[in-house]
């Protein structure tokens, strides 16, 4: 028992001593980077006072100062022309009248959303009054066209015109395909609207889910049930309707023309997974109040000090 005891001691001195000492850069972080010095930030710019530091607002401004003032306390310079930290640029503010009752009919029975409870919708596209009309439902899987995966959800499906039902999120249960279950740009709902628009769909519904998502179905109805935020429209191709609905939601509308969607989600785990025309299909009609305003990215160009970036002097 000893001699298992001395020699496990030697082996743990000889690990301390072959283990890399910290680098200067390493002990400063290790002294700066503490609980305090994370949470103080969060706590300011998650303040009631900023009221949410929507873009264009008084509050906007104070984020973007405060966070300028902190680039500059730590020794950075200023990235843009004249030594300017913020760079402005011109958003388009869409606030969206959705119908109360979204109303689709099936091949089995129709089917009716409620705003809110069922589904939380907004524009794609940047004019005041946007119609579909008689659309049909297609459940596109993930949504995604990936040749490093080897994965397309389309398969040179016609869907021009469609509404495309997508799940959130990106494949997750192999660490070697979309890097397991690291959320890449393929499963961000930004990628999935995207998506469907090069498609020529009119408009995309995601599934919301909590797992999927990461938060639930409340944060849809705060972030999405109110003005949105878009870059001016440069000619890209863009759906009409951004929406999301519950998974419950898309459970009756698949059901009404005679699917399963727990069968439609097995069958898009597997990269010859074919879209599938759903049998439902829909009409909708909403007007965007529209306005202009401008906002500002904030940017630093390199740190004067090496250790700058974590206090050191």
């Amino acid at each position: 028992m000893l001699k298992t005891l001395v020699a496990w001691l030697a082996l743990t001195g000889v690990a301390l001593a072959q283990a890399p000492v910290p680098s200067e850069v390493e002990q400063s972080a290790r002294s700066h980077i503490t609980r305090p010095a994370l949470e103080a930030p969060i706590r300011f710019l998650s303040f009631d006072l900023l009221e949410g530091r929507g873009p264009a607002t008084r509050a906007d401004q104070l984020t973007r100062l405060y966070l300028q003032t902190r680039l500059e306390g730590m020794g950075y310079r200023p990235a843009f022309g004249n030594g300017e930290w913020q760079q402005p640029f011109d958003i388009v503010g869409i606030r969206s009248q959705l119908p109360r009752t979204w109303s689709f009919q099936g091949k089995r029975s129709g089917v009716d959303l409620a705003w809110r409870d069922d589904y939380i919708a907004t524009s794609g596209v940047q004019s005041e009054n946007v119609s579909i009309e008689d659309a049909e439902l297609v459940f596109v899987g993930y949504g995604i066209q990936s040749p490093e995966y080897q994965w397309d959800d389309f398969k040179g499906a016609k869907l021009a015109g469609k509404i495309l039902v997508m799940m959130n999120y990106d494949p997750d249960w192999d660490p070697k395909l979309f890097a397991g279950k690291r959320r890449l740009y393929y499963g961000r709902w930004d990628y999935k609207y995207e998506s469907a628009a090069r498609q020529g769909a009119a408009g995309a519904i995601i599934i919301h889910t909590t797992p999927s998502a990461g938060y639930p179905w409340q944060v849809v109805q705060s972030s999405w049930g109110g003005e949105s935020f878009q870059l001016p429209d440069a000619g890209e191709a863009r759906v009409r309707l951004k929406a999301w609905a519950t998974e419950e939601a898309v459970r009756r509308l698949v059901k009404a023309g005679g699917f399963d969607l727990d069968k439609l989600l097995a069958a898009a785990r597997s990269r010859s997974f074919q879209p599938v025309p759903l049998g439902v299909r829909t009409s909708i009609a909403f007007t965007n109040q529209l306005s202009r305003a401008q906002t500002a990215n904030v940017g630093e160009a390199a740190r004067k000090r090496a250790l700058a970036a974590v206090g050191g002097n």
